[in-house]
């Protein structure tokens, strides 16, 4: 089978229950205390030493990271991790990022790409639904992100349905790596399934938030 160009196109995130990060404010706010009260009562004679102050700073820094990270996990878990009707609100109208299989539908679909930075060529497997590899397309090694037509060698198009679509990486014919595409979807409904919630996009398609990778801003890129 011929292996044909495909076009390049321009170039964490699952939700839960908020839980304020109590102990690491409190480790935060008891380091800062006994900091100070250290500096206070030091020996004017035997002061601390510069490099022993300066790795306790470093110290305090890597807590106060802590809880800045451990807060706007927070927020955003807030925003969009919630069991409730108010926090499944937050999913409609974004999209999300996923790896599952690509609908096609007759138009052409954006396929954000994982490469080997190592390779030298990639191939992109199209694969139908019993698994066979029914197209392969040459891929640039520098693309992140690729529009893929959704048509045959011959220039007519695919069937509309589900592919399994991957990125194969080579290095001469020494195979690096096999990386499933991922593909943007806008969220037009989110429900509960149990403990896990489920997310419909615009193309009918189902996903599990715990599958979802990034979210985004409809429109962003």
């Amino acid at each position: 089978m011929d292996i044909s160009p495909v076009t390049t196109a321009s170039t964490t995130t699952t939700p839960a229950n908020t839980a304020k990060p109590v102990v690491a404010t409190s480790d935060f706010e008891t380091f800062l205390t006994l900091l100070t009260t250290q500096l206070r009562n030091q020996d004017p004679l035997k002061p601390l030493e510069s490099t022993e102050f300066v790795a306790q700073l470093a110290s305090f820094s890597a807590v106060e990271q802590q809880v800045r990270t451990n807060d706007a996990l927070g927020r955003i878990e807030a925003a969009l991790g919630g069991s409730s009707a108010s926090g499944l609100a937050a999913w409609i109208g974004m999209e999300v990022k996923t790896t599952q299989a690509v609908n096609f539908e007759g138009q052409p679909v954006t396929l954000v790409t994982d490469i080997a930075r190592s390779a030298d060529r990639a191939e992109l497997v199209v694969r139908d639904r019993t698994g066979a590899a029914i197209q392969r397309l040459a891929v640039p090694t520098e693309s992140t992100s690729i529009e893929w037509a959704g048509v045959t060698d011959d220039g007519g198009p695919l069937p509309a349905g589900e592919y399994a679509i991957s990125v194969e990486s080579y290095r001469g014919e020494a195979l690096l790596a096999s990386n499933p595409v991922a593909t943007y979807g806008r969220v037009t409904e989110a429900r509960l399934d149990g403990a896990e919630t489920t997310l419909v996009l615009a193309d009918s398609s189902e996903v599990p938030a715990s599958g979802v990778m990034a979210l985004r801003e409809p429109g962003g890129s």
